[in-house]
């Protein structure tokens, strides 16, 4: 029953299809097993939390998509999970919460949270020249590498990261890719310093936004399904490594993941999204993460006019909080 389960939720969230959607509708009101298994199995109590604490927890039986143009910051998950396992946490904080009716879950409301911005170095990419940036996966701290992409500076000066074309970032031409990336390595250990986050009692979220812009291009109408997205990786291991190993590096060493995507129409106004994660103790590298993705593996595509700028990461802390489960 899992694995039904979890394939019926992929189809919905990721397919829009309908079908499934009331399939798993019927599985999870007639049956308690596939309630609880799941619950069981994949939420820790610091995930739940972060699911109860963020008011963008989205219900599959609403029907919606996990996009936004300005909603609250996603919710924090606290391990790399596969998608299954991603789309499962959400699906069990849907039952909790009382959408299927069969419980409640509430969370005191946070006294005493801090914010601070934790600065990235050229976040906003006016301290870079114009031009295109290494197209490459990073090796080193601190520098923007990824697929196709540019640097491009407005007539008033400012300076923004433009995603220019999907492509395989190890550059293997058999291994087509959906989106095209930009990435950058950052190290926690100063932050920790700073922060002191490695105290017990207190809960500390990263969260990393940026502002993306779409212009009118001429392969608009060839890629409707155009998405844009903030991604964060946490790993124990070293800079170098996370290269070299990538993508498999995220289930070997990975300790922490976080997303958000966001749709906009040709010249729609530019829009902030956030992608959060819980800091994990163990962690000592973050990969920041922003792309466009088209949707669908195919040979490498013209991405037209997709803006990416303003990226910063945020640090919160705040006491852990207790949850209960009311029936």
């Amino acid at each position: 029953m899992r694995e039904q389960l979890l394939t019926l939720l992929h189809q919905v969230q990721d397919e829009g299809d309908d079908a499934a959607r009331t399939e798993l509708n019927q599985l999870l009101r007639k049956h308690s097993e596939a309630r609880t298994i799941i619950a069981k199995s994949l939420v820790d109590e610091q995930a739940l939390i972060s699911q109860m604490r963020d008011d963008s927890i989205v219900s599959i039986l609403d029907g919606k998509e996990e996009t936004r143009t300005s909603l609250p910051p996603s919710r924090p998950t606290r391990s790399p999970l596969a998608w299954q396992q991603q789309i499962a946490v959400s699906l069990v904080a849907g039952v909790l919460v009382g959408l299927l009716g069969v419980g409640m879950v509430w969370a005191s409301v946070s006294p005493g949270a801090v914010a601070r911005t934790f600065r990235i170095a050229h976040g906003n990419f006016d301290s870079l020249e114009v031009g295109p940036i290494p197209n490459r996966f990073p090796i080193r701290l601190g520098e923007w590498c990824g697929n196709p992409a540019e640097v491009t500076e407005e007539a008033d000066g400012n300076r923004m990261l433009r995603l220019l074309k999907t492509e395989n970032i190890n550059g293997d031409p058999s291994d087509f890719a959906s989106n095209c990336s930009v990435f950058q390595l950052v190290e926690l250990s100063s932050l920790r310093q700073q922060w002191e986050t490695t105290d017990p009692d207190l809960q500390t979220t990263l969260n990393l936004s940026a502002r993306f812009r779409r212009e009118a291009a001429p392969t608009d109408a060839e890629l409707p399904k155009l998405a844009g997205s903030c991604r964060i990786y946490l790993f124990k291991a070293e800079p170098e490594t996370i290269g070299e190993g990538w993508p498999r590096v995220v289930n070997e060493d990975g300790v922490g993941y976080g997303k958000k995507v966001i749709k906009l129409a040709s010249g729609e106004e530019p829009a902030t999204i956030t992608a959060s994660c819980l800091l994990e103790s163990d962690a000592t590298v973050a990969l920041i993460v922003v792309s466009a993705s088209t949707g669908s593996h195919a040979a490498p595509v013209e991405l037209g006019g997709y803006f990416v700028d303003d990226v910063q990461l945020t640090v919160i802390q705040q006491p852990t909080l207790p949850v209960h489960f009311v029936k």
